[in-house]
């Protein structure tokens, strides 16, 4: 993985809370500027529509914070571009490695958030007694300086380990997993029961498990 494919993580990372750009640090951005930047367009649209349809009911409200789709996104379509990774059996490894980036990549900005407090502070005390007027707009730009820096950092060495592990399962089972029957439409399904459970309703969860059921039995018997 080049090093200028860090630093786009990085940049886009910025964009969910402090850069406010519109939607660009989704997915199906990131996807599509990745696609063309990098080629295999096909491939790193429905990598990108898999993660934006697995956690479409996650809404950054409050204090919560959603998870990390950029990190997941990035990390899927560096290691599917490093590895060449175009069919799916193969590609849903690399969805599987961008899954707990997409976990860490939220503690990591907890963690980013908590020590921003010390400049919540200083911006505190500069209101009180602002003598120089320099003082907000060092602090906002060392900000978003240690944020860049740490996105890059911690997409450096975690995308680096998942790439040794992705590369120890391909060697020892890449034909096994060659030879899975899964397609795309499957699932992109299965990622969109998340947007659908967030619905609430009852009877729409029986109608899941009860179809989930009938597919599944319908798959062993060899007729679907």
């Amino acid at each position: 993985m080049v090093r200028h494919r860090w630093f786009f993580f990085a940049l886009f990372s910025l964009f969910r809370f402090s850069l406010s750009l519109g939607l660009i640090e989704r997915p199906l951005f990131v996807g599509l500027l990745w696609g063309l930047s990098f080629g295999n367009l096909e491939t790193s649209m429905l990598v990108a529509v898999f993660f934006e349809l697995l956690w479409l009911d996650f809404i950054p409200v409050g204090t919560f914070i959603p998870p990390h789709t950029t990190a997941a996104t990035f990390t899927a379509l560096a290691l599917c571009s490093y590895f060449g990774l175009d069919s799916l059996p193969l590609a849903s490894l690399a969805l599987a490695a961008g899954l707990p980036m997409a976990w860490m990549g939220t503690r990591l900005e907890r963690i980013m958030r908590d020590r921003l407090n010390r400049s919540y502070s200083g911006v505190l005390q500069w209101v009180r007694k602002p003598a120089d007027v320099a003082v907000p707009g060092r602090l906002l730009m060392w900000t978003l300086i240690s944020k860049l820096l740490a996105n890059w950092l911690f997409f450096l060495i975690g995308a680096g380990l998942l790439a040794s592990a992705v590369h120890f399962v391909l060697h020892q089972y890449g034909p096994t997993l060659a030879s899975c029957r899964i397609s795309w439409s499957e699932l992109l399904l299965a990622a969109s029961v998340g947007g659908l459970l967030a619905l609430r309703l009852r009877s729409l969860y029986v109608a899941l498990a009860g179809g989930g059921i009938v597919l599944g039995v319908l798959r062993l018997l060899g007729i679907f």
